[in-house]
């Protein structure tokens, strides 16, 4: 599986962080998490976890945001993905994903897990 780049459209104007951003707290982990994911989880950061051939994985940025907050809520993997599906808060703090980005397979977190232990 091949790195999949995080996406770098979102900014001011995305429809999610202009909903969000007059609602969301600056000191609250979703405000937190927004400023500050891409120096936290960026793309090169994984870069060895992954191979040059094969199919794209879902953004490692992404999954790390969700595997941050599914910690401090306290949610099953199956949670924490349809809570990013669903919760703008969470497409917020992954960096003003668009309300329409997709989720997907909570399995995604499963394999994250194996390949930062190994």
């Amino acid at each position: 599986m091949t790195l999949g780049l995080t996406p770098r459209q979102a900014d001011i104007f995305a429809a999610t962080t202009t909903f969000c951003e007059p609602r969301i707290a600056p000191e609250s982990i979703y405000g937190l998490i927004h400023r500050e994911c891409f120096t936290l989880f960026g793309d090169e950061m994984f870069a060895d976890l992954f191979t040059d051939v094969g199919r794209r994985s879902v953004p490692p940025m992404i999954v790390a945001v969700v595997m941050v907050l599914q910690r401090l809520e306290g949610l099953s993997d199956r949670e924490a993905v349809e809570r990013f599906t669903y919760d703008m808060r969470w497409k917020y703090a992954a960096g003003g994903l668009h309300f329409d980005y997709p989720g997907f397979a909570h399995t995604v977190l499963v394999d994250m897990r194996e390949r930062l232990r190994n």
